[in-house]
């Protein structure tokens, strides 16, 4: 049985989409797919934008390869919700931010961007990645939390 798009490494998937064996719609809407599975009990994203990621896949998808390589081309990634995105909210964990809208992308989520990743949402993060656990459950033991400001990025 073939291995599901959303449990490949990104090596594999990258190799995958170049040969024409994946597109980044399937690889995103596997991604997305395992989210939405998932997430009631996990609640790992702060923000989910499954239509934009779905519209910017297919974007990657219709685009020239020819010109400059794109390394990152159709890759779904998220970020913490410390990082700031130009089109998402950025609410830093904390209640004090919410709704928050930064006016640009910070350089790591600016490159990857640039790179061809496609950006799926906002992970949960404890409050200013310091303090105060957030929403996120460990998927492997929902009683307990996987801790940590990555607990949302790594529970996801």
């Amino acid at each position: 049985m073939a291995q599901a798009p959303n449990q490949l490494h990104a090596i594999d998937a990258l190799a995958q989409m170049a040969a024409g064996h994946l597109t980044a719609e399937a690889l995103t809407r596997a991604c997305l797919e395992r989210i939405a599975a998932r997430d009631g009990t996990v609640r790992a994203f702060a923000w989910l934008e499954s239509e934009r990621a779905l519209d910017e896949a297919r974007a990657r998808d219709r685009a020239d390869r020819a010109g400059l390589p794109a390394p990152l081309h159709g890759l779904p990634f998220g970020v913490k919700d410390i990082i700031d995105t130009h089109d998402m909210p950025t609410e830093y964990g904390s209640p004090i931010h919410r709704g928050h809208r930064p006016g640009r992308d910070a350089a790591c989520v600016a490159l990857m961007r640039r790179a061809g990743g496609v950006l799926l949402g906002k992970t949960v993060t404890t409050e200013f990645a310091n303090v105060h656990p957030g929403k996120t459950r460990n998927p492997f033991d929902p009683a307990r939390t996987p801790g940590g400001s990555s607990s949302g990025s790594g529970a996801a």
